[in-house]
């Protein structure tokens, strides 16, 4: 049942007029380059004035697009309190049947190439376009686009400040669907170091810091195996130079006793944090609800578990003014 669920999933800067998708505010975007990859592009602007804004890339996962994934998170609620753009890449079937994000092929991976590139590409227009802060970028993804968002942060560190992930994988831990199978089932493990050359590898001569990390996890998902946690903390830990199990753990993260936070420290500051949702399966953390830190709306894969995903990461990114709204 897993095994066919997991194949089911894996399976599936020139200036143009903007296409608006009336019902949610969503606005495509065309003619962002060569688009190798062959992805489409969404854009939400919040009302007012935007100059030298942030923008976070919000990458859905399997079985979604960009409306859905949009709808589920909650992403543009935030973006309209705190003023910054929303982008949301969108995969085709033409590419992937059930819209997955092929972050298990390599040609799709790697530096200035397939997927990666078109995403790059949409990233640099959107920074013209809308006169984005390039120094304040930011992307985050779930499952399929949670890994995603991971190959960006590895194959373009120098585009992102930070990057969050959910239920997601470690960059190159596959390269084609076989491969896929075996990380999301936890059968793909490697050293810290292992882990870290196939990042290094893509930018050789990079000489930068890695963007910081936040990556949130349900115990109980029989999808992506939660043990890919400890896979990714190996590899980013290596990447900031920390010792992957020497994290910080806190507990009840935001009152919530579900919730268990592990941090990792450099200098004093936190470069990667961990939120492990107890009981949580396959799914987008939400919290439906007008009230301080809530938000998003419950689907198949999106799981009402008292933590709203997309506020806790986008408090990471150094976004919320208000933390009481």
């Amino acid at each position: 049942m897993l095994r066919a669920l997991s194949l089911l999933l894996l399976t599936v800067t020139a200036l143009q007029p903007l296409k608006t998708m009336a019902d949610n505010g969503l606005s495509e975007i065309t003619g962002f380059g060569s688009n190798p990859g062959s992805l489409q592009g969404f854009v939400f602007v919040p009302e007012g004035k935007i100059r030298n804004t942030p923008m976070v890339v919000v990458l859905h996962g399997c079985l979604q697009d960009a409306q859905e994934m949009e709808r589920l998170s909650g992403w543009q609620t935030l973006a309209e309190q705190e003023k910054f753009v929303v982008l949301y890449p969108q995969q085709t079937t033409a590419n992937n049947p059930n819209r997955c994000f092929n972050w298990f092929l390599d040609e799709d991976i790697r530096r200035d190439g397939g997927e990666a590139l078109s995403i790059k590409q949409m990233i640099l227009y959107a920074v013209q376009r809308y006169k984005i802060n390039p120094g304040k970028i930011y992307i985050t993804g779930m499952s399929a686009g949670g890994a995603m968002s991971l190959v960006m942060a590895a194959t373009y560190p120098e585009l992102f400040d930070k990057a969050g992930v959910m239920a997601g994988v470690p960059y190159g831990a596959a390269s084609d669907i076989v491969g896929g199978l075996q990380v999301m089932g936890a059968k793909v493990t490697k050293s810290p170091e292992e882990w870290s050359a196939l990042v290094r590898r893509q930018n050789p001569d990079f000489k930068g810091q890695y963007p910081e990390l936040v990556f949130i996890h349900g115990s109980e998902d029989n999808i992506v195996h939660f043990a890919n946690t400890t896979e990714i903390a190996k590899q980013w830990a290596a990447l900031w130079s920390v010792t992957p199990d020497r994290g910080l753990n806190t507990s009840d993260i935001g009152g919530n006793p579900a919730v268990m936070g592990t941090q990792w420290q450099k200098n004093g500051k936190t470069v990667m944090q961990l939120y492990a949702i107890k009981g949580m399966g396959h799914a987008i953390a939400v919290d439906p609800g007008p009230g301080p830190r809530q938000g998003g709306m419950t689907a198949t894969f999106a799981q009402d578990v008292d933590f709203h995903s997309s506020w806790w990461t986008a408090e990471f990114f150094g976004l919320i003014r208000n933390k009481k709204s």
